[in-house]
């Protein structure tokens, strides 16, 4: 058998192994898990890049590892990529928790159609959110810190040795209470707004009773709603742009690994 046919043999364990770790990241992070992208792109995507991941790993690939031990172990390591794309996905609930708490207050809430990024349901305004952070968390350089962050995982959690709960569960909590915090952030001017306008439009129905408030109402808060939306969205990219950041250090620490 020639030598180099003999080589290949003899790397797909590890590459096996690659490749689960690879495949929970890609199956559950943003943009590269999104049902817009064709499933036979993101799967050649995921054996090319695997096989260019794969030289850079040489050094921990264990030396008795057989096919069964890979997908014995091939679990663990989609468990490990998959805390990373989660933890991901958390930070993308930012804008669903903005788009949510918004929609709910001024009754676009009554309106929803299908976001394709997330295949389900949204508001509108959740697809706006979703949409301005998916580009600052491309234009932050998110989708490559988060390659290099699964990379970098091989430091602390090399080939066969993850271990159930530890980081990845703690970072998924620490992650879900993170976005929460920063959505009603994002989310609060327009709700400090909504407040507002029905307060006074409470006080208008009590001083003109011939009036129709809930007509008229409902008008003057979608105004309001899109009106300073439109005004605090620019103002909100540098909490969004700090919460990709907070997230992906977040996730670096949970492994032990420096920040980005």
């Amino acid at each position: 058998m020639p030598s180099g046919l003999l080589d290949i043999l003899l790397a797909l364990p590890a590459y096996a192994l690659v490749l689960f770790r690879l495949s929970g990241l890609m199956v559950t992070a943003p943009l590269y898990g999104s049902a817009a992208i064709p499933v036979r792109i993101r799967a050649a995507f995921i054996i090319v890049l695997a096989a260019m991941m794969l030289p850079a790993l040489g050094r921990q690939t264990p030396a008795e590892l057989t096919v069964a031990g890979a997908l014995a172990g091939g679990v663990g390591e989609f468990l490990v990529g998959a805390a990373i794309g989660l933890s991901l996905s958390i930070v993308m609930m930012v804008a669903q928790v903005a788009g949510t708490l918004i929609g709910q207050q001024g009754g676009f809430a009554l309106s929803e159609v299908i976001n394709p990024l997330q295949d389900n349901e949204s508001t509108v305004l959740d697809q706006i959110y979703t949409v301005v952070l998916m580009l600052v968390f491309l234009g932050a350089g998110g989708d490559r810190a988060s390659l290099a962050a699964l990379l970098d995982t091989y430091q602390a959690v090399p080939m066969l040795s993850y271990q159930a709960g530890g980081p990845p569960l703690l970072l998924l909590v620490e992650m879900l209470s993170a976005s929460f915090v920063v959505g009603i952030r994002v989310a609060g001017p327009v709700v400090i707004a909504l407040f507002l306008t029905e307060a006074a439009l409470g006080l208008v129905s009590r001083t003109v009773p011939q009036l129709n408030i809930l007509s008229v109402g409902f008008t003057i808060r979608t105004f309001m709603v899109l009106f300073v939306a439109a005004l605090t969205l620019p103002a909100c990219e540098g909490v969004l742009l700090e919460a990709v950041w907070d997230g992906l250090d977040m996730i670096r620490a949970a492994f032990g690994l420096p920040p980005a």
